[in-house]
């Protein structure tokens, strides 16, 4: 290797700093940007930092003045601030000046632009700005890496939001990228039905020049794995302690295996079997089923039956665990978990909640280990920089929860400060006391009970006015008008399988699954079967966003699938899907659920449901 001259520095930014001083003029601030640059990639931020400060009050031209913007915007979004980025990749002088420039610093502006909007969440307009710059970029590899993030993007885009907009969308490159998204992501489509859909929109966009990329090289790679597998093996605990919420699950299973029969899709052998009859057990029980021929297995249900697998139990096809372990999947790329974990939507609900600009939250919560667990993960989130929770508590005195929510929200301040205000005046104040005012969110984490009597409490404490969001735990999921009335305007998370778009195959199950928690488990059931043809394409691309009854999902590094849910709002006792509550607020209510509403009658005796995830006892 030669060796470096002595009198040039070996690293590349000292080089281009011993260049910049050696220079003056534009060479110079050309080249301390170039060092800047190098900076910013190594995530040297400080001294990147310390660079663009120096050349803040130096004579930049045009071109040198939008790269050290777009730098600044760079180092932004490395330390964090995504919407200081977009306000200044937004200002109305760069996009001007940015329309001059040459070719390269426009697709570093717009490629910057779209990683800016994914990092605020704006996937949809993240992935409009990549399609905008893929026929300005000449290179293939550039090509492929942008393809391949448009793709991206538009799995991280919210379904409903995605088919809105392909609905209106202007030029055809843009459209064909929303069809394909949306077609890509439909769950709910049989396995053949996808792949005719797919063939179709090939024919419809082969010919569009910006799309050739998604024709050439997406399509492919998705078809070859939307497959159907040949025999599978349904392992469930249908006996015993866990039969109830097994039962619902094999009953979501199989309504969605009637359904793609009844729609044309190929017949595929299953076996069911109750491993809690098995003789040996689960272990027993998968080592039958895969020497029986079985390539897709589905199950365990339990968290005891998952710990089988290690040594002497390796996955050896491709198994969907309805379950989590309690630590990270060691056992390879077979193994897959997935299952309705809160912890999910308590990760969604506070990236939403800073999303909204909330920085300072209060905790409410029941006093089980459920909701304990989903507080304690929820504070975990959200403290830190500039949010935090300002006090959590739990519901287990009644008096107790009053006396304390007053001191979180300082009412003891008010009345003192209203006490010395009257002793200054020497008059007799009539006053209410004053909540802090720095309070944005109330997270409430509870079971329907607990909730209902949670919400009313805040509205008596001067807390009305402020949001309640909370996870599924609070909807019972069941008839209960008019005690969920005490639930106004609460936010929540819960499973698509409550919307419009499911409710066809929830009609199935109407006479077989009890309302309440087992549906959730009856839909966990329905996209397992959906899965079994598409896991494969999670395994190609992780974030790509399938959506299902049980939300949109994704598949991180560890095989264990996350789910995206869907918000609805309690109103007048019903919990609505929040897309459609506007326009439900424009019409009165009768007293049976509109379409889109959870399909409840107007029942009041219906008792609370057990958690969904945990098993479950039917009858009284």
């Amino acid at each position: 290797m030669p060796a470096t001259p002595p009198d040039e520095p070996a690293d590349e930014v000292e080089r281009l700093l011993a260049l910049a001083a050696r220079g003056d003029g534009a060479a110079a601030r050309e080249a301390r940007l170039d060092a800047a640059a190098e900076l910013v990639r190594r995530g040297d931020l400080a001294r990147a930092a310390t660079l663009l400060d120096e050349l803040e009050a130096a004579s930049l031209d045009s071109a040198q003045w939008i790269r050290h913007s777009l730098l600044r915007a760079r180092l932004e979004l490395e330390e964090g601030d995504a919407a200081a980025a977009l306000a200044r990749l937004d200002n109305p002088a760069l996009q001007a000046e940015g329309a001059a420039v040459g070719r390269v610093l426009q697709i570093e502006l717009a490629l910057t632009r779209a990683d800016t909007l994914a990092a605020l969440q704006q996937h949809l307009e993240s992935a409009r700005e990549r399609v905008r710059v893929q026929p300005l970029l000449g290179d293939e590899t550039a090509r492929h890496d942008n393809t391949r993030a448009i793709f991206a993007a538009l799995a991280g885009a919210d379904m409903a939001a995605l088919e809105r907009e392909t609905g209106v969308a202007a030029s055809d490159d843009w459209r064909g990228w929303l069809e394909l998204a949306a077609l890509v992501r439909d769950l709910r489509r049989g396995p053949d039905e996808q792949l005719a859909a797919l063939a179709s929109w090939e024919q419809r966009y082969a010919l569009i020049a910006p799309l050739q990329p998604a024709v050439s090289e997406l399509l492919p790679a998705i078809r070859e794995r939307v497959r159907q597998p040949t025999r599978v093996a349904l392992l469930l605990p249908l006996s015993g302690r866990a039969a109830p919420g097994a039962t619902a699950v094999l009953n979501g299973y199989l309504a969605e295996h009637m359904r793609q029969l009844a729609a044309g899709e190929q017949p595929v052998p299953v076996a069911v079997v109750d491993t809690a009859a098995a003789p040996g057990g689960f272990a027993a029980a998968y080592a039958t089923a895969v020497a029986d021929g079985a390539d897709m297995v589905i199950g365990p249900l339990l968290k005891e039956d998952l710990a089988a697998f290690g040594p002497a139990l390796a996955p050896s096809v491709t198994t969907i665990a309805l379950n989590f372990a309690d630590s990270a999947n060691s056992h390879g790329d077979m193994l897959h978990e997935f299952g309705l974990d809160g912890a999910d939507e308590v990760a969604q609900l506070a990236t939403a909640a800073r999303a909204r600009g909330f920085a300072h939250a209060i905790v409410v919560a029941d006093d089980s280990d459920t909701s304990r667990r989903q507080a304690q993960e929820f504070e975990r989130l959200w403290n830190g920089g500039d949010t935090r929770v300002l006090g959590t508590l739990y519901l287990a005195d009644i008096n107790e929860f009053r006396r304390r929510f007053e001191g979180t929200l300082l009412f003891e301040q008010s009345r003192q400060r209203s006490a010395a205000l009257s002793r200054l005046l020497g008059l007799e104040l009539v006053s209410e006391p004053r909540r802090r005012q720095d309070l944005d969110l109330i997270v409430m984490f509870s079971g329907p009970v607990g909730a209902r009597s949670i919400r009313p409490l805040l509205s008596f404490l001067y807390a009305g006015d402020l949001p309640v969001w909370s996870t599924s735990q609070a909807n019972g999921a069941r008839p209960d008008r008019r005690n969920d009335r005490d639930l106004e305007d609460v936010r929540f998370l819960d499973l698509p399988w409550f919307s419009g778009a499911e409710r066809p195959l929830r009609e199935t199950l109407r006479h077989s699954v009890p309302a309440g928690g087992l549906e959730r488990l009856a839909a966990l059931g329905a996209d397992a079967c959906r899965l079994q043809s598409r896991i494969g394409v999670l395994d190609w691309n992780g974030a790509a966003g399938l959506g299902g009854a049980t939300g949109e999902l994704v598949l991180d590094g560890t095989r264990r699938l996350h789910r995206k849910s869907q918000w609805y709002v309690f109103r007048d006792g019903l919990a609505v899907p929040e897309a459609q509550r506007t326009a439900m607020l424009a019409t009165p209510l009768n007293r049976q659920s509109t379409e889109g509403a959870t399909t409840w009658t107007d029942t009041t005796s219906a008792a609370p449901p057990p958690p969904p995830d945990a098993p479950q006892k039917t009858g009284p």
